[in-house]
């Protein structure tokens, strides 16, 4: 594939994306958007039937999907789709290495850390003892870092990488006086995740969701949803943009209580001589 090509999908990709977090959307026509996420540049070809057989639905469904986008119906939706993808544009940053796209991720992120959903994000999380951190598989290490920095100026955290214990661990943040939880969410999205994201939801606590995507599935499960790009150019994903994230995050809550962070990093840092060589 040409770098020519790769960048109009990915302009395609970016365009359709903020399309569907424009308007409202059903959790069917949500995942049709996911699915065709991923067809550029080929769905901007398809007809209604293909697209159906494709994502799984019906034709109609489909048709609606146009419509639900602000559409006259599904020809004018596709006309737009084959005119992002085969425009061209000079503006388009060279997005053909890893780097590139991470750089990328990272402008993209600058509206999620300036967003209200983010101040609400803070809110919630500072105000909740102890902390959980819930992160599986490929997020695991996600949890595990913003964890590790966390217990430095939080006091409480717990971090949970076991799907097999995530419901004690729930069940027991609930019984301490937790208020919120914090999910790590990253493809592919594991089940056991979204049924703790349901369960903490059911027990009475808040979720915080830290994902790829403003469509995924599980959305509606989240009380705030923060979404950090996922870089997609090598063989597995690179979670850069997710990082910066974790970590803006942890310093924007650490900012809510400057007196007890100050006392915690000092605390900290009377400990160092023991381990730091």
């Amino acid at each position: 594939m040409t770098l020519e090509k790769r960048l109009d999908t990915g302009r395609a990709e970016d365009w359709l994306l903020d399309l569907a977090q424009r308007h409202r959307l059903s959790p069917t026509q949500r995942q049709i958007v996911q699915r065709m996420l991923g067809m550029f540049p080929d769905v901007a070809f398809l007809s209604t039937i293909e697209i159906a057989e494709q994502t799984g639905v019906s034709q109609p469904t489909v048709t609606r999907l146009a419509t639900a986008l602000g559409f006259a119906g599904y020809p004018e939706f596709r006309a737009a789709m084959r005119e992002v993808v085969l425009s061209r544009n000079a503006d388009i940053p060279d997005r053909h290495s890893a780097v590139d796209l991470e750089v990328a991720n990272l402008g993209a992120l600058k509206r999620v850390l300036d967003a209200d959903r983010m101040a609400a994000a803070v809110r919630l999380l500072a105000a909740t003892a102890p902390l959980g951190v819930v992160g599986l598989r490929a997020s695991a290490a996600l949890a595990d870092y913003f964890g590790y920095f966390a217990r430095r100026v939080l006091p409480g955290v717990q971090v949970a990488t076991d799907a097999g214990c995530l419901d004690d661990t729930l069940l027991e943040l609930r019984d301490q006086g937790a208020s919120a939880v914090l999910f790590f969410a990253m493809p592919r999205y594991p089940a056991a995740t979204v049924e703790a994201l349901r369960l903490a939801r059911r027990l009475g606590l808040a979720t915080v969701v830290v994902t790829d995507s403003a469509l995924v599935p599980f959305a509606p499960d989240a009380d705030v949803l923060l979404v950090a790009p996922v870089g997609t150019g090598l063989v597995f994903d690179s979670h850069a943009a997710v990082v910066v994230l974790a970590i803006s995050l942890l310093d924007a809550i650490a900012g809510t209580d400057p007196v007890r962070t100050q006392e915690r990093l000092e605390a900290h840092e009377a400990l160092v001589q023991r381990w730091a060589y």
